[in-house]
């Protein structure tokens, strides 16, 4: 029986704050959660941006103005640009100050800081993890969509000499697209599994999620770390999606704005982006998001959180396209396949338990193309009404993350009871296609065990489409339940309770002010000629007596006749 990838800890950081204990989540949810729950926010906003001001902090989150120094500060020019609004991390936060960094590109940063919360969020040591589980059965896979474009990164190596300044011996390793991918093994893990980042564009998490599942299914991991992490709040890439007639531009907004009978003295950049309303464009925004799936036995060995199951994630080109950047034809096939997935192996009735997040980015193009992809395909399975939410109403575009920014929020949903509204659009537009569908103009709560899936959606340039299936912790349990016996499952819960305290006092250290990151530099290095002891079944570092087994999978192997 292969294996089912479970998410066992997650964590990262974009514009509504920290991922880990779901406080990104219901920042974006705020006026609908509890008071303790509001209250715990504003605490860890709060220690991240250096303020106990509430009004300050609900300012200066989720999509809005980017702050007049942050060009400035990041990169090498800071000209005027057709709008400043940005899904920035919170103001005041720089994740690179949370560790010795040494001139690292801002994604990267966001990569530690992220990385580091999804290993806290698991609730047990990573030295405990990595003393029970082979390294080279750890893997992980992130990266960027665009690049590390900032100054510290390609924007630096490309721009140095046109400023003045000089490429540095950092800029050629610091623009690599699997930088994220590399940083973690290298500075957070300690792993030696499969590495490297599944470039799709907007869809790049999807893609990644893709690899992981795989890798966990077929056992070549054990442990599978699924991410992106990428800083769109670059003058140039503001110029380029500008240049593509893509970008929500300031001038437009002041048009919709008084179109709609709304205030348009200034630009609402918290409502700049609406998608499926009267929409001008995206808008762009920063994000680094990590999951952590790993093999069912392991999970249950460890006693770990089981906070959901990665079931699939379904990508297809579109085939033969008028533009690169346009919408396609491959989209309908990723959606069908997921729904069909559900249908085939759980029933027409578990179609009516899905929510989906839409790709969403704002576009007239995306409004009318998406709808129509979602509405048609809902009708074709009989979905009676499908709830769809598109949080890039509060995020904005992070471009390789934005999938992942669906996955942290879907995760939260279902520990929350709260599926966010598309909150910036007051009404759908004319040409958006409903039938069978329910667009969340306002927040969806919901019982427990109302949603057993989620479809998470993404179009991409180029023609890259992704959808990825989860199923909520109670269905992933309902699933272990038909591979597991009951004692074993009772063993699971009884070991469970011991990570729930550490969870518990890792939590308090979060919204005590807990801001370091998890950064091991020139540690236990080891180095091969000195170090290992090298046979033909299998390595041996010395130091330790850690064994690396050459054995792989051979698909093949029936092409062998057996001596």
């Amino acid at each position: 029986m292969s294996n089912l990838p479970l998410v066992v800890g997650y964590g990262g950081i974009n514009a509504a704050g920290r991922s880990i204990f779901d406080f990104s989540h219901q920042r974006m949810l705020f006026d609908s959660v509890p008071i303790e729950k509001q209250n715990e926010v504003l605490q860890s906003l709060g220690h991240l941006m250096g303020t106990n001001k509430k009004e300050k902090i609900l300012n200066k989150t989720l999509l809005r103005t980017i702050d007049d120094d942050f060009f400035d500060n990041h990169n090498f020019r800071s000209p005027k640009l057709p709008t400043l609004a940005g899904g920035q991390l919170p103001s005041g936060f720089n994740p690179a100050k949370t560790y010795n960094s040494r001139q690292h590109p801002r994604s990267l940063a966001m990569t530690v800081f992220g990385l580091s919360d999804a290993v806290m969020s698991l609730g047990l040591p990573w030295e405990e993890i990595l003393s029970k589980v082979p390294r080279q059965k750890i893997s992980c896979v992130s990266g960027c969509a665009v690049a590390q474009a900032d100054k510290y990164g390609m924007g630096g190596m490309f721009q140095a000499p046109l400023a003045d300044s000089r490429i540095t011996s950092k800029h050629m390793a610091m623009s690599l697209g699997e930088g994220s991918a590399d940083f973690g093994h290298a500075y957070i893990l300690g792993s030696m599994g499969s590495t490297g980042n599944y470039t799709g564009a907007c869809a790049t998490f999807q893609y990644n999620l893709k690899l992981g599942i795989s890798m966990i299914q077929s056992g070549e991991s054990l442990i599978s770390i699924v991410g992106a992490a990428e800083s769109g709040i670059v003058p140039e890439i503001y110029e380029a999606f500008s240049a593509t007639k893509g970008l929500a531009e300031d001038v437009n907004l002041l048009k919709l704005q008084e179109r709609l009978g709304e205030d348009f003295a200034e630009p609402n950049h918290r409502k700049i982006c609406r998608p499926f309303g009267e929409n001008i464009g995206m808008s762009l925004g920063e994000s680094a998001q990590f999951v952590i799936l790993m093999a069912d036995s392991l999970a249950l060995e460890l006693g770990l959180n089981i906070y959901g199951a990665a079931l699939s994630s379904h990508i297809h080109a579109d085939g033969y396209k008028k533009s690169i950047s346009g919408p396609g034809a491959g989209n309908y096939l990723t959606v069908g396949k997921a729904f069909n997935e559900i249908n085939k192996h759980f029933g027409k009735d578990a179609l009516n338990k899905t929510f989906f997040h839409a790709h969403g980015t704002s576009t007239p193009q995306n409004r009318e193309s998406e709808s129509h992809i979602i509405s048609s395909l809902s009708k074709a399975f009989g979905i009676k009404s499908l709830p769809v939410t598109a949080i890039k109403s509060y995020l904005g575009h992070s471009l390789a993350a934005a999938g992942g920014d669906q996955m942290i929020s879907s995760l939260g949903s279902w520990r929350n009871n709260l599926i966010p509204s598309i909150a910036s659009t007051p009404k759908l537009a004319e040409n958006v296609y409903s039938e069978n569908v329910n667009f969340l103009l306002e927040n969806l709560e919901f019982e427990h065990n109302d949603f057993d899936f989620a479809v998470l959606n993404a179009k991409g340039f180029g023609g890259n489409n992704g959808s990825a299936l989860l199923a909520s912790p109670s269905k992933a349990m309902q699933l272990l339940q038909s591979k597991y016996s009951q004692n074993q499952l009772n063993k699971y819960h009884k070991q469970k309770q011991g990570i729930d305290e550490q969870l518990l006092e890792n939590k308090n250290k979060i919204l005590q002010g807990e801001m370091k990151s998890r950064y091991i530099f020139g540690e236990d290095v080891i180095d091969g000629i000195n170090d290992f002891e090298v046979e033909s079944h299998q390595i041996t570092n010395k130091l330790n007596d850690e064994k690396f087994y050459l054995e792989s999978t051979l698909p093949y192997k029936d092409f062998f006749k057996t001596k």
